[in-house]
């Protein structure tokens, strides 16, 4: 069994042997899902979420704040998309 301490802020570190099993890389995303029931966190990791919106829109015209609510978007409907797998 794994085991971290949670920071005053709320802060903590995954495991090595968390990341090496759930092959957790640098940059991916953890999505934290409560399952109030049985009193537990579920947690989905989304590799690599820049390769997912790369190449998604090529318009130059696009400002940074359009592309990041448009990739926070893509990231929310592939989490609904998995859910319903």
């Amino acid at each position: 069994m794994a085991v971290s301490k949670v920071s005053r802020k709320g802060l903590t570190s995954i495991p090595a042997e968390v990341r090496r099993k759930l092959q957790i890389d640098e940059g991916d995303l953890l999505v934290w899902k409560i399952d109030e029931a049985r009193k537990v966190a579920v947690i989905q990791v989304l590799k690599d979420p820049f390769k997912f919106l790369k190449g998604r829109h090529r318009d130059p015209k696009l400002v940074y704040s359009e592309v990041e609510e448009r990739a926070d978007e893509l990231l929310l409907g592939e989490l609904h998309a998995g859910n319903r797998a």
